[in-house]
């Protein structure tokens, strides 16, 4: 690493100490679908070892453990202070079914948001179209809405698979949420995300876009 990029990440990493981080993951039934036509590994695998490997990074800025929150059909569980081997864990005792209650993740995501005085980074691994795609927007805006600066919390969608509608859904999110005060919304492939030569990096583009 030249002296430039070691001083550049020192710098992001200086700046994402002043974070609190929250996982939430998509374990919805279509979780279980193939990532591609030419990569037949099923999301929710793809997915585990990406959301590891982010939490993994991520352990190493928010000492005291990231919050994590994973949502289906069968409802929405939040763990508090996960470390990178507590996340293999919860990963080994859940499995992808039901449908996508996006809004209630969301939720249960920006309750977690604010329990200190540093700010907040959500970053949300989904694979296809929420339940509600209104109400999934409208929790956005509304926490949005709250806050005093535009930094304030960040959400980075992070898609995982190729379906046409989410990313349409997610593009939207981005690049056209109307009525909130902040755009604090940022999407990506997870093809994208992994073109990032650190998870550092990857958060400070989400925070500045």
């Amino acid at each position: 690493m030249n002296q430039a990029v070691a001083l550049s990440l020192t710098a992001a990493l200086a700046v994402l100490s002043e974070y609190d981080f929250i996982a939430v993951i998509d374990k919805s039934g279509s979780m279980n679908e193939p990532v591609s036509s030419t990569n037949r590994k099923s999301r929710w695998e793809y997915m585990q070892e990406t959301a590891t490997a982010f939490c993994r990074d991520l352990e190493r800025i928010d000492t005291d453990g990231i919050d994590v929150v994973l949502f289906s059909g069968t409802g929405v569980l939040s763990y508090n202070g996960v470390t990178a081997d507590k996340v293999k864990d919860i990963f080994a005792s859940n499995s992808a079914r039901g449908s996508t209650p996006l809004a209630e993740a969301l939720t249960e995501a920006f309750k977690l948001a604010g329990k200190s005085d540093k700010k907040d980074f959500i970053i949300v691994f989904t694979d296809g179209v929420p339940d509600d795609k209104v109400a999934a927007a409208n929790v956005i805006k509304a926490h949005a809405n709250k806050q005093e600066t535009d930094d304030a919390c960040t959400v980075l969608f992070v898609q995982v698979g190729n379906d046409p509608g989410a990313a349409t859904y997610l593009r939207e999110l981005d690049d056209n949420l109307r009525g909130a005060k902040f755009d604090i919304v940022d999407a990506k492939t997870m093809e994208d995300a992994e073109k990032f030569s650190s998870t550092a990096e990857l958060i400070m583009a989400a925070i500045n876009d």
